[in-house]
């Protein structure tokens, strides 16, 4: 036999098994974790650190806070400072309210003003007119307490023409004022010619008469020099 017929060739059986899928790398991992063994990738991660997790901490109790303080100020702000506003604005819309009533009030006060200073020279003018009326009142007072001595000492009633008298003087003292805005010196001069008048009355009377006379004469003449119409 030859060597190369007694040579038997053997082949290898071919699998009918469908090719074999790779296994993906979570898979492979949780076969390597079933194993007891751990993942490629994880073998190279290490686990935080102390301060990685107190700064960690650190600052989710910042977030916290900064979140707690916001949240305080506004209510804060709600509480104290929003009526604090609303009373704010309700006073300057008060305020504005006011501004045009004074508005109003300074327009009604411009047309007023005219009116009342012509009230005003109305009354000084009436106050005057008064004045005047009374002067000329005292001074007819006086006229008539001289006509009433003069009667009494024509009817020999010496103590009549004393009061009389008495009566003129008083009305002649009320009535310088007036007369010293016409002549300075006839306001003197006339009370001390009645004070003469008066003293010699009971001494003699014939002359008080006669003085009498005269002193009517002087007021006569003074009456449109008062009250120049």
């Amino acid at each position: 036999m030859n060597k190369k017929n007694d040579e038997i060739k053997i082949e290898e059986p071919q699998s009918t098994l469908p090719p074999e899928k790779p296994l993906e790398a979570s898979e492979a991992d949780e076969i390597a974790e079933s194993v007891g063994e751990a993942p490629p990738e994880k073998l190279g991660k290490t686990e935080p650190g102390k301060t990685k997790k107190f700064f960690r901490k650190a600052l989710t109790w910042l977030v916290v806070i900064v979140i707690a303080f916001g949240a305080g100020f506004l209510l804060d702000h709600f509480l104290r400072y929003r009526p604090l506003l609303e009373d704010l604005q309700q006073t300057q819309a008060e305020q504005a309210k006011l501004q045009g009533d004074l508005d109003v009030l300074d327009n009604s006060l411009e047309q007023m003003t005219p009116k009342l200073e012509a009230a005003n020279a109305k009354v000084a003018s009436l106050e005057g007119d008064l004045e005047m009326a009374n002067a000329r009142l005292q001074f007819y007072k006086v006229l008539v307490n001289v006509s009433n001595a003069r009667l009494s000492l024509f009817l020999e009633n010496i103590e009549e023409a004393q009061v009389a008298l008495a009566d003129t003087e008083k009305g002649l003292e009320a009535l310088g004022p007036v007369i010293e805005k016409v002549d300075a010196e006839l306001a003197l001069s006339m009370p001390r010619r009645l004070e003469l008048i008066i003293a010699g009355l009971e001494r003699d009377p014939e002359t008080a008469a006669i003085d009498l006379e005269l002193f009517t004469k002087d007021l006569l003449a003074l009456e449109p020099m008062l009250f120049d119409e």
